[in-house]
């Protein structure tokens, strides 16, 4: 099912909701959110559609394929925000005060600006300008202290925006950038600048002279992971990043200002926006250019209903039917013979599995390979679908729901289905063949079968990716390092039903 028509209307980063429940800091410094949704900082365009498809080259799934590396770079430890012992940012900011997210902007805008005079050129075949002004305000500042931004007052806006009239980037240094840099590390006020300099890119470019909403904020959530990706290439002069937890802080700072009600501001669901951003990640310029209307409805089609009838995002309870509908489903999907069938437990409050690492393996859900059991706690995934999860990466947990729950059931009896077809079970693969066959999973009940993904299900998923991995780990409970790779190998089996999980195979 296509989404609701989108609305003729600009709308950019600073009318995007933080209203996911990872987000607290922000939610309880600004319970008045429609303050920082009502302001329209941006001109509006006219629509238009695009009458030719876009052929690009390579491989439309993911450029994930070895689960022991992040888009072709290893996996990382180590420090992110700016570096050690580098030199003062100089940059000319109006009205700035020197502090710590000034200092963390400045040093962000100039590495920005080295990354696109060197990218480009060879990207888009035009001379890059540069000239951007750039403004810093406090959102909780006296109204005497407000400055002008894009034509309006500063005072009480928690905003971080383009100015196209202006050519001008600004931020708010007061309540929103702490509050991310609270909540998510140095590198998320990071991200969201680099979404908002992808705007400048777009305009000096001429690729979204006559793109929608949503096709503006993919193309500028894809320019950010082009330079995140030079970033993490050790290239920055003032910054750097990890491609740990690093880069999963930076995703989850994307998606915490996701789109949960119908026309809200057309970022994208979380799903989209971590998809775009990876998709910046893992390829060059040229390829967030190609993003347009047509390969973003693409891509809806093959996802679930984003929204219900009153238009915010239709999820669902976890509930004992639910969980026995998902049983069945995964049985079905997985159809294994019945001499290794696994047996399902439901009522597994305290397990214990021979001859096997018990690190991980306890319930909610695990697989012991000597029993050939899939064990689960009805309770404690109850509790994972209403409160989330905590990983030791120390996200928050951005998004909860049912689909949370419901994913480890799929993703442990693909443990089971691993060793029916005599494949390795406590390796790295095997964590990237589980989340990669709970996406075939998914995909197959989207349209019809006992349980059907729901709008939002796919949102709640990438969350648990982010946070603790659990659907992308192996019999022991290990999980891939990298939020990355986990979320490519479930989307490498989502969008490739038939041949995208057998990138994994020896």
């Amino acid at each position: 099912m296509r989404p609701p028509d989108i609305a003729c209307q600009r709308s950019h980063l600073d009318r995007a909701g933080l209203t996911a429940p990872g987000a607290s800091v922000i939610t309880r410094k600004i319970s008045w959110i429609c303050g920082l949704l009502g302001i329209c900082l941006l001109v509006s365009t006219g629509c238009a559609s695009r009458d030719e498809r876009v052929i690009v080259d390579g491989d439309p799934v993911s450029v994930y394929s070895d689960p022991f590396t992040v888009a072709g770079l290893p996996v990382s430890d180590g420090p992110n925000g700016v570096r050690e012992g580098a030199e003062e940012p100089v940059l000319d900011i109006d009205n700035a005060d020197s502090g710590e997210i000034d200092t963390l902007m400045a040093a962000a805008l100039l590495d920005l600006e080295s990354y696109w005079k060197q990218a480009f050129e060879p990207a888009f075949g035009e001379e890059f300008k540069t000239g951007l002004g750039f403004v810093s305000w406090d959102a909780e500042a006296p109204r005497s202290a407000a400055v002008n931004f894009c034509g309006d007052s500063t005072y009480g806006h928690v905003n971080a925006a383009f100015c196209p009239p202006r050519d001008q980037i600004g931020w708010d240094r007061g309540v929103l950038m702490p509050a991310l840099l609270d909540e998510f590390g140095p590198m998320a006020p990071v991200t969201v600048i680099a979404h908002e300099y992808g705007h400048y890119i777009q305009m000096l470019a001429g690729i979204d002279d006559e793109a929608s909403p949503i096709v503006s904020e993919q193309q500028a959530d894809c320019l950010a992971g082009n330079f995140i990706r030079w970033i993490a290439e050790d290239n920055g002069t003032y910054l750097q990043i990890n491609t740990s937890d690093g880069l999963n802080t930076a995703v989850a700072a994307l998606i915490s200002a996701r789109d949960s009600e119908r026309g809200q501001s057309d970022h994208g669901t979380a799903f989209e926006r971590a998809h775009a951003f990876e998709t910046g990640f893992g390829n060059g310029p040229q390829r967030c250019a190609s993003i347009d209307a047509i390969s973003v409805d693409d891509m809806r089609d093959a996802m679930p209903p984003r929204f219900d009838n009153s238009g915010s995002i239709d999820t669902t309870p976890f509930s004992e039917g639910g969980l026995k509908s998902v049983i069945s489903s995964v049985e079905g999907f997985f159809a294994l013979p019945p001499d290794v069938r696994p047996a399902v437990d439901t009522d597994a409050r305290s397990t214990k599995c021979p001859a096997i690492d018990t690190v991980g393996v306890e319930p909610p859900v695990a697989f012991c390979p000597a029993t050939n059991t899939v064990s689960m706690d009805s309770s404690e995934l109850e509790s994972i679908a209403t409160n989330g999860t905590s990983g030791p990466s120390g996200l928050p947990s951005l998004i909860s729901g049912d689909f949370s729950a419901y994913s480890l059931v799929a993703s442990r009896y693909s443990i089971a289905a691993q060793q029916a077809r005599g494949q390795a079970i406590d390796q790295p693969v095997t964590a990237a063949r589980a989340a990669c066959a709970t996406g075939q999973w998914a995909r197959s009940t989207a349209d019809a079968g006992t349980f059907t993904l729901r709008g939002g299900d796919l949102d709640e998923l990438v969350s648990g990716l982010l946070v603790s991995g659990a659907v992308a780990s192996d019999v022991t409970g290990r999980a891939l390092p990298s939020g990355f790779s986990r979320i490519a190998a479930f989307s490498a089996g989502y969008f490739n039903t038939e041949t995208g999980c057998s990138r994994y195979d020896p």
